[in-house]
């Protein structure tokens, strides 16, 4: 347990300022820090390879259990089916960060424009342009189905509604679950991971996308599908807890593998992680030559699995062994959801309502 914050340290640091770290030992999916100029503790989530004591430039994010979260000035680019391990490069990679300090240090990304206040900056600047990688035919896939028996899908042609009645609808009641597009003039095809009324995960594709975006772009794409009045939409409501596993997936942070265990042994080493640290997160199981299952454990507590081939979900872990039993090759690969995304300091997800808004701008699509 990290020892209670100064208050009194913490009034200087606004979300997306930047801030030297200096690198104190590994964790699963990046690096405990230490923040030399106020003495106090972080987590800077990253698989680039660093050395104790080594100082790097990150962001600040937020506070949460006496600790401050930062945000990397480098992503990894590792996604389901991908094990290449790619970065990209996010602006201010490889300057001096130390004029960037000596010049106020604070650079908000876009998405953090005019932010209604900081835990909607915080989340913006965790979330700005962390990148996707999924290799599926129908990446939408992805997201599972309505589970239960009492769950109801609402199917709606987009021109027989109105449009912002049904946004505020999610918003409003806080909706949790899917919501799936089908736009046949656009030869598209989307879906929105939604967490009480808030776009936690978007996926979006067609023939003349190539490549998957990440969340944000893809929603504003997705939005402007939903002009259309042939665009087809299927709403339908799922567990909290699978919800905030899945979306880690999109919104999280991956965990870096040097070992060698199989598939079955990893999932118990990093099983036993998370459920220590009481973790969210979603693990990714890609058989060869394809396949893949996503495992889902919500506060260290394993929830179910999605074998996306044949849209099937298991609660039981049984479900999962059986899986990998068949396939010696099997890999695996997690994301896990840092516990600040959904506690106070950060207003968690994308709002649909200014998605909406800012579609019709948007050079996406």
């Amino acid at each position: 347990m990290n020892k209670p914050l100064n208050p009194w340290k913490l009034t200087g640091y606004k979300a997306g300022q930047n801030v030297v770290c200096k690198v104190i030992r590994p964790e699963p999916g990046g690096y405990a820090v230490h923040i030399p100029k106020d003495n106090l503790p972080g987590f800077l989530p990253t698989d680039a390879k660093l050395k104790d004591g080594e100082e790097v430039l990150a962001s600040f994010v937020c506070v949460h259990n006496n600790r401050v979260l930062l945000s990397p000035k480098m992503h990894s680019q590792l996604g389901v089916g991908d094990t290449s391990g790619r970065y990209k490069a996010q602006s201010g990679s490889g300057v001096n960060w130390q004029a960037q300090l000596q010049n106020g240090g604070e650079q908000q990304p876009a998405a953090a424009a005019q932010p209604q206040d900081e835990a909607e900056a915080a989340f913006a600047v965790w979330a700005n342009d962390r990148p996707v990688d999924f290799k599926l035919r129908r990446a939408i896939d992805l997201i599972l189905p309505s589970i239960g028996e009492d769950t109801k899908n609402t199917s709606i042609r987009i021109g027989d509604e109105d449009l912002e009645w049904l946004i505020t609808d999610m918003e409003g009641g806080m909706r949790t679950g899917c919501m799936k597009a089908f736009c046949e003039p656009r030869k598209s095809r989307s879906a929105v991971l939604l967490y009480k009324g808030r776009a936690v995960g978007c996926i979006y594709g067609n023939k003349s996308l190539p490549e998957p975006q990440p969340t944000e772009p893809s929603l504003q794409m997705m939005f402007k599908d939903l002009t259309d009045p042939e665009t087809h939409i299927m709403l339908y409501d799922l567990p909290e807890e699978v919800t905030l596993a899945m979306s880690a997936l999109f919104l999280g942070y991956p965990v870096e593998r040097s070992d060698d265990l199989d598939a079955r042994s990893y999932i118990e080493y990093i099983g036993s992680w998370l459920t220590q640290r009481e973790q969210t997160a979603c693990l990714a199981v890609n058989f060869n030559p394809v396949g893949t299952c996503l495992a889902f454990v919500h506060k260290g507590r394993y929830v179910g699995a999605f074998y996306v081939e044949e849209q099937k979900f298991a609660p039981d872990l049984k479900f999962l062994y059986d899986l990998i039993a068949q396939d010696p090759r099997a890999n695996v690969h997690a994301s896990i959801l840092p516990p600040e995304m959904t506690s106070a300091s950060v207003r968690f997800g994308f709002s649909l309502s200014m998605a909406k808004k800012n579609a019709s701008n948007s050079v996406y699509g």
